[in-house]
């Protein structure tokens, strides 16, 4: 057995918050990026640990908001 020191810990926990910026950042993109599928969108949520909810709304013609 391979005891861990606090150094090793402190790379570890680097290593996952590392990742996890990575993640955020592809997710982020790919909200930006209007060919991308709610589907892309919902598998790269889930790898940050985001539950992702999506509600659509049609708009009707003829609107007067105003």
């Amino acid at each position: 057995m391979t005891a861990t020191t606090p150094s090793d810990s402190r790379t570890a926990l680097q290593n996952e918050f590392n990742q996890l910026g990575s993640r955020l950042v592809r997710f982020g993109q790919a909200m930006q990026e209007p060919s991308t599928t709610v589907s892309e969108l919902t598998q790269l949520a889930q790898a940050c640990g985001i539950n992702l909810k999506l509600r659509m709304v049609a708009e009707s013609e003829g609107r007067s908001d105003g």
